[in-house]
């Protein structure tokens, strides 16, 4: 679940996002330049993406802890991943989307690297 401050964050985004295609249908039916649009365009797209990695990342990296906890459990610094179990958890926060999901992946699927 969406904590308070991530709630709030996410629905002002949600509601500029709606300005902008307002404005954007302005635009089109105003026979604006399509360079302009495109800008607009782009800039939705980037505030969808925004809003799309503040719901998934608290949601991620606190399954990424959950698997995190369970791999270490099971390996007490002596198993083929220790190394990389060990950088993985002293790194976590500073982690983004994309590695918190390769991360996820490879703990889950027990990869030796």
């Amino acid at each position: 679940m969406l904590n308070t401050k991530e709630k709030k964050e996410i629905i002002k985004r949600l509601h500029f996002i709606i300005g902008q295609l307002h404005g954007i249908e302005d635009m089109i039916e105003n026979d604006r330049q399509l360079n302009d649009i495109y800008v607009q365009l782009r800039a939705v797209e980037k505030g969808i993406n925004k809003a799309i990695y503040t719901v998934f990342e608290e949601q991620l990296k606190k399954h990424l802890a959950e698997v995190l906890s369970k791999r270490l459990a099971a390996c007490p610094g002596d198993c083929s991943d220790a190394e990389r179990l060990r950088y993985t958890r002293e790194q976590f926060a500073e982690l983004d989307l994309k590695e918190v999901i390769e991360s996820i992946e490879w703990l889950k699927k027990g990869v030796r690297e």
